[in-house]
């Protein structure tokens, strides 16, 4: 668990007290809320975003235990704890050791990555079967919208089999060189061909005796990587950015929050949005903090004088922190929290 833990000390070292652990638990999840997504933008946590899925909350608080009883973290509230001395010291040589990969970006990719990579695993695994004349074999993914979106690239493509076969072996030979050898050893390890399966994450871990949480998270930021250079660089990989293709757009903000945004751009009040839309001004309010981290050129002047602004953000670099209530004990009495939370949202964009 020790690598969990870096994670842990790294998210609460940003938090600064301002977050509960449970915080840095929806973010690994990926929670599709407001309150989540605006965490992961203000305190630089976006790379971190929906990258753990399948973490327990139990395996959390065991975390939070050892952590406090090897005095890395202490207590600062219900659920609420600040990086200690010794915690930050310990995160600096373990990040030295095992950094985070520089390519993470699960906020970006959160909805495309698992595709991408299915997508890729078992196109190579059919042509891998095909290029020996194969063509009865189990597929590794079982997922039918995947297994249909290969066979309809393979019956609608013009191609030669063999061809295919050695420009995506080629592509995927040239993007790996961007990587360290131990993120392209995993990598892969992963991929399935006609004489072997690819490995699992826990299966890589204890070959290679690594970390599952450190394979997992390394695994991650390959692919993440990977469309990152195929984005920037479609010509030069065709096959990669073929599959990467249809995916669909990214959009960063959620679902009820793209209905808010868009009665803002008529011109709505928030008390006519609240109205319209039947919520809690505070439900509203937290929609414009998550449009003002989310959307560059989203003016915020309407709801927050450009003069408060600046003496808000006096303060906050003063006080040297974005714990709300700290900040506005020292603001004036006419200005609320919303002010605050969205001129620090604001400038963080």
């Amino acid at each position: 668990m020790e690598f969990l833990q870096v994670i842990f000390l790294l998210m609460l070292k940003n938090f600064d007290g301002s977050r509960t652990i449970f915080g840095a638990y929806h973010i690994l999840n990926g929670k599709k809320t407001a309150q989540t997504i605006q965490d992961c933008r203000l305190f630089q946590l976006t790379h971190f975003f929906g990258v753990y899925k399948e973490l327990d909350r139990d395996v959390v608080l065991e975390a939070m235990k050892q952590l406090v009883e090897k005095k890395f973290i202490r207590p600062c509230g219900e659920n609420r704890f600040l990086i200690t001395r010794e915690g930050e010291a310990y995160l600096e040589e373990k990040l030295e050791d095992q950094p985070i990969s520089p390519h993470l970006n699960g906020f970006l990719y959160k909805d495309v990555d698992e595709i991408f990579w299915t997508r890729l695993v078992l196109l190579s695994q059919c042509l891998s079967h095909l290029k020996v004349e194969k063509m009865h074999f189990i597929p590794v993914i079982k997922d039918t919208r995947i297994q249909l979106w290969v066979k309809d690239k393979l019956r609608n493509g013009n191609f030669n089999v063999e061809e295919l076969a050695s420009n995506l072996y080629l592509e995927l030979k040239t993007l790996l060189q961007y990587f360290t050898n131990e993120e392209a050893t995993i990598f892969v390890l992963r991929l399935s061909g006609v004489h072997r399966v690819g490995l699992t994450i826990d299966q890589i871990a204890r070959e290679l005796q690594l970390e599952r949480a450190y394979v997992k998270i390394i695994f991650k930021g390959v692919i993440h990587g990977i469309l990152d250079i195929v984005n920037k660089d479609i010509e030069l990989y065709p096959i990669l950015s073929g599959i990467f293709e249809r995916v669909g757009d990214i959009n960063v903000l959620t679902e009820t929050t793209q209905k808010t945004y868009k009665l803002l751009q008529k011109g709505l009040s928030l008390e006519e949005i609240s109205s319209v839309r039947m919520l809690k001004q505070s439900t509203v309010e937290d929609h414009v903090v998550e449009v003002a981290l989310n959307v560059k050129d989203f003016p915020i002047d309407r709801f927050v004088s450009p003069g408060k602004q600046e003496a808000i953000l006096e303060i906050v670099k003063r006080l040297g922190t974005k714990r709300l209530k700290e900040i506005k004990k020292e603001c004036n009495e006419a200005t609320s929290y919303f002010d605050i939370r969205l001129t620090i949202a604001k400038s963080e964009v």
